[in-house]
């Protein structure tokens, strides 16, 4: 019953402020591997960097409150070895403050192909954000406390289409290595099948998969942990000209959670979630609505506060049922044509716990390609 009236209190929310309904905007973190085919000569220096401050006030025992902030520095050398291909090689830098000693210091090396409507990219590619995944298939955090993703990522896109595949390697093994193998991946698909007078209907589709086996290392009795994450859904997109009101959009999904372990470990072999969002986009910033029902449901480094199991690693504790109801509250600032200021305060109500938490944030993102010429 109390299902039945969230939906419907829901969608009165949606018809009387006419919202856009759509998952998390992150294109203001953006700093992708790309080909620019304006510069005249083959050697640039490309710049990356992300200042962050989030802190969440949690209280509950899926996730319980931390504090983020710190610095991500990544200085790098481009060369245009041909107009279809890009290598890039530098360092990726994490400073967090409070922390004397660097968290990361890991070399950054990229390899772009780039054809028609398609690109190839070995090494360090478009990972993270980039990706565009739900939030509880991609926790937007990892941005900020996992080293950058590195393997092999194929993009397709057109006006229509949008796909990425990838495999994230994330952690090698050597003979008698102490540790498992670990690599996860995933799909993203968007089709637009109707476009037409600023109004456009998309179907998408996301896969999400993890695995942590071996054979050569030196854990041989322990089982292999294979988990997967499917989500698909709808959305109806419309450009406002208005000058206030820029756009809206309506978009839902589901999602599905299933381990195909040898041994399971979490308490649940499989779950699954509905999840809706809605924002109002406007001239001082986008006000999101988000609604969260999962049912034992689980993604590896998916967004914490939608697990119905615990992200204490010490804890066994794991919930039922998950629901959720979230406002986001979003500012992004243009400073020149290479830096974004972005602040965000996102409070949510937990239905089941009865509970009201929030985070906030702010973030600095430079992201500038100079080229280097001999003139």
């Amino acid at each position: 019953m109390q299902f039945k009236f969230i939906n419907v209190s829901l969608i009165i929310i949606v018809i009387c402020i006419n919202p856009l309904l759509a998952q998390l905007d992150n294109s203001g973190f953006e700093q992708k591997i790309e080909i620019d085919s304006t510069l005249d000569d083959p050697f640039s220096f490309n710049l990356r960097v992300l200042a962050f401050n989030k802190n969440n006030e949690y209280f509950n025992e899926i996730v319980k409150g931390y504090t983020l902030f710190g610095t991500r520095f990544i200085p790098s050398i481009g060369y245009q070895l041909h107009e279809q291909v890009n290598l890039q090689a530098g360092i990726f830098l994490q400073k967090d403050f409070g922390n004397n000693n660097l968290t990361y210091s890991i070399p950054y090396i990229s390899i772009l192909y780039n054809w028609n409507n398609s690109q190839l990219i070995f090494g360090n590619y478009n990972g993270s954000i980039h990706h565009k995944m739900l939030e509880p298939l991609e926790d937007f955090e990892r941005l900020m406390v996992d080293p950058l993703e590195n393997g092999l990522q194929y993009l397709y896109n057109t006006d229509k289409i949008f796909f990425d595949a990838w495999i994230n390697w994330e952690k090698m093994i050597y003979q008698d290595s102490p540790f498992k193998e670990e690599v996860s991946g995933g799909v993203v698909g968007r089709y637009d099948f109707y476009q037409k007078h600023n109004n456009t209907l998309s179907f998408h589709y996301q896969f999400r998969g993890y695995h942590r086996a071996g054979q050569i290392d030196a854990l041989r009795g322990q089982p292999l942990v294979t988990r997967f994450n499917n989500a698909f859904g709808f959305s109806y997109e419309r450009k406002n000209k208005f000058d206030f009101f820029e756009g809206h959009k309506l978009e839902g999904y589901f999602l599905h959670y299933i381990d195909d372990s040898r041994e399971f470990r979490l308490p649940f072999i499989q779950g699954y979630g509905y999840y809706l969002n809605g924002t109002i986009e406007t001239k001082v910033g986008d006000f999101m609505l988000s609604y969260w029902k999962g049912d034992h449901f689980y993604s590896y480094k998916g967004g914490r506060i939608y697990q119905s199991y615990s992200t204490d690693p010490n804890s066994r504790f794991f919930e039922d049922q998950r629901e959720l109801l979230i406002l986001r509250v979003m500012n992004e600032f243009q400073i020149g044509e290479s830096s974004t200021l972005l602040l965000r305060f996102e409070p949510y109500w937990d239905f089941g716990n009865q509970i009201f938490e929030f985070s906030h944030a702010v973030y600095f993102n430079i992201f500038k390609t100079l080229p280097i010429t001999n003139k």
